[in-house]
């Protein structure tokens, strides 16, 4: 059985419907789409594989990562109990990434004390990102894993930024908003994926690196995150409106 999906974009994947989220509408969210203020200073990593964990009763998405985080080849056969439970297996496209600072950390914070962790079984997990509501595209649908023809947009709070180069997989509703697929299940893009109608995707050569913020304005971290019926997930860089959810809508 796959591993259910939240792209924390993330990212990140989660059980939304087990653990009682609700859409955007209900939860009262409306940030704006200006892009938020980021640190004078960066620390760019290279990318690798994702090992995140889910805390469904806390609501918040975990990462291996800090003094001592769990080895990638010990990935598969590590076993977490509840209210953890694992993220699907998602290959990153995205070429580097800046994670600054922890959910529920003080905006004001520097260097090591913006950074959450804490330990799980006998490993180090950093504190990365907090699930916010699920919207559905095309109808509602299974958040973990949506049918042909729709897709869930998922708001997380997540104080990451991340680069693109060469290429990009972009997502359109074609009414001026864009996504671009930060992750797959496979490794492989796959553009063939069923979209919703007036939905359509494509690759895009880049001319110069794409940097992808959080949104909100000022200090505040929030990211839409799209899944698809193939487990391929892609972060919203573009808005069409000046808020999110637009108030037209």
């Amino acid at each position: 059985m796959k591993r259910i999906l939240f792209a924390l974009i993330i990212l990140s994947a989660l059980s939304f419907q087990s653990c009682g989220i609700k859409t955007a509408k209900e939860v009262g969210l409306h940030f704006s789409t200006e892009k938020s203020k980021l640190p004078e200073t960066l620390n760019w990593k290279k990318i690798g594989f994702a090992k995140e964990l889910i805390n469904q009763k806390e609501m918040i998405v975990v990462i291996s990562g800090g003094s001592n985080p769990l080895p990638l080849d010990q990935w598969d056969a590590f076993e977490p109990s509840f209210p953890y439970t694992k993220n699907i297996d998602r290959h990153l496209l995205f070429h580097q990434t800046a994670f600054y600072r922890s959910p529920n950390t003080d905006v004001n914070c520097k260097d090591a004390d913006c950074i959450k962790q804490r330990e799980y079984k006998n490993y180090t997990w950093v504190e990365m990102a907090k699930p916010i509501c699920v919207d559905y595209v095309g109808g509602e649908t299974d958040v973990i894993k949506p049918e042909q023809g729709h897709l869930v947009i998922k708001t997380i709070q997540k104080c990451q930024t991340v680069l693109f180069a060469d290429s990009i997989f972009q997502l359109t509703d074609n009414k001026g908003n864009y996504y671009v697929m930060h992750a797959t299940e496979t490794a492989k893009p796959d553009t063939s994926v069923v979209l919703p109608t007036g939905w359509s995707i494509r690759k895009v050569m880049l001319t110069e690196p794409l940097i992808i913020s959080p949104f909100g304005g000022g200090n505040e971290c929030y990211y839409n995150i799209v899944g698809d019926h193939l487990g391929q997930g892609y972060h919203q860089y573009i808005f069409a409106d000046k808020f999110y959810p637009s108030n037209e809508k």
